[in-house]
């Protein structure tokens, strides 16, 4: 159980926190301070803050595989000492979205604004000495942060979102790469996607449905890495706004983000730009979890907050959590920044209610003493 920082919540130059196994982000704290991320660490329940840009957790910032780092769209954070590497010169007052870590920490798979010419870059970052390099170009409508690009367990491929298809990209000198037909209306599952023995691949697809609660039904779907043919293996879940897959337990089972709609959402798919950017805005989603595909198993979710809303909307782990298969109870901040105002506010209205008892009391016993009053002035007859 993760719950929203506290208002005495240190800041992450305050108190480094070492390495992280959980980074969220919601927009429901009721901070004073705008645009922060939240992260758990390792080994307890110690808790942190830092600023940001306002990305959603695992849409625009990740945690390295061993959760010492945090790569957001500032830069990169060492959890340790704090201290912000920032991006190249050449992405200099660019749009960057980390979207995923290659699984030795090394290299990292971004999505960066082309200019003005209204496409999106995926390019690799060495962090280690700047080096950048440049993969493929997609549409406008194409970059959805969260579904785009996933690493092969062994950081030798990298699958990309490329319209219709998911190009399969050797990162070898050559770089050459395959594009993978997929189902209809599918497209990426996440940065997870990659099957544990890198032969085959996660896509996910939302279409609607008569499901309480919310009418829609996302369906993840095995397919060949190459040839694009289902295996035959399906996870579905109904009523639920959506859902991204983030990597594979230890049983080989998936696991994934998923998110329950705020009141008043419209469903929504992977159609246009416009309907796509619903999918990664916080302010349609009520709350996030992180479930097993296999078993339907909450493996993490937020502590619920006083006032409603969710205390955490996104989020990303750290891939050595998700390979551990380590769940353990969680133990929450007390006195969260929406308890801080859900208190003042039970105890006025209590007090209010008490006032009104008491008033409503003494009018009672006010009548009833006049009625009696009247009674006894009555003449006899």
């Amino acid at each position: 159980m993760v719950g929203a920082p506290s208002l005495w919540t240190p800041l992450l130059e305050q108190a480094p926190i070492g390495s992280a196994s959980v980074l969220y982000t919601s927009n429901t704290w009721f901070s004073d301070r705008d645009l922060l991320a939240g992260l758990v660490g390792a080994g307890d329940d110690v808790y942190r803050v830092y600023t940001t840009d306002g990305e959603a957790a695992g849409m625009g910032e990740i945690l390295s595989p061993d959760g010492t780092r945090a790569a957001s769209s500032l830069g990169i954070h060492d959890l340790a000492t704090d201290v912000l590497r920032e991006y190249p010169p050449a992405w200099k007052d660019l749009w960057v979205r980390p979207q995923a870590w290659s699984p030795d920490g090394a290299t990292i798979a971004v999505l960066v604004e082309v200019g003005d010419t209204g496409s999106t870059g995926v390019d690799l970052l060495v962090p280690g000495t700047g080096e950048i390099r440049e993969l493929a170009r997609i549409g406008g409508d194409e970059p959805l942060p969260g579904w785009t690009v996933a690493f092969s367990p062994d950081g030798t491929r990298l699958a990309v979102q490329n319209g219709a298809a998911v190009r399969v990209i050797t990162l070898d000198a050559a770089g050459a790469g395959v594009d993978v037909p997929l189902p209809a209306g599918a497209r990426l599952a996440g940065k997870g996607a990659w099957s544990s023995d890198g032969a085959n691949l996660l896509v996910v697809s939302g279409a609607s449905c008569g499901c309480a609660g919310y009418p829609v039904r996302w369906t993840v779907t095995e397919i060949a890495a190459y040839a694009g043919t289902p295996t035959g293996r399906s996870w579905s879940r109904d009523g639920v706004f959506a859902l991204r897959v983030l990597g594979w337990w230890p049983s080989g089972e998936p696991v994934a983000a998923e998110y329950t709609a705020a009141a008043g959402t419209p469903p929504t798919f992977f159609g246009t730009g416009e309907e796509q950017s619903g999918l990664t805005s916080q302010n349609a989603v009520d709350e996030a979890r992180l479930i097993g595909l296999d078993s339907g198993r909450v493996l993490l979710a937020g502590a619920g907050m006083p006032l409603g809303g969710g205390d955490v909307e996104s989020f990303d782990v750290a891939d050595r959590v998700l390979a551990s298969g380590a769940v353990r109870a969680g133990d929450p901040p007390l006195f969260t920044m929406g308890l801080l105002v859900f208190l003042p506010l039970t105890v006025i209205g209590i007090s209010i209610a008490a006032v009104l008892t008491i008033l409503l009391w003494w009018l009672i016993i006010r009548w009833w003493a006049i009625i009696g009053d009247h009674e006894s002035a009555r003449p006899l007859r």
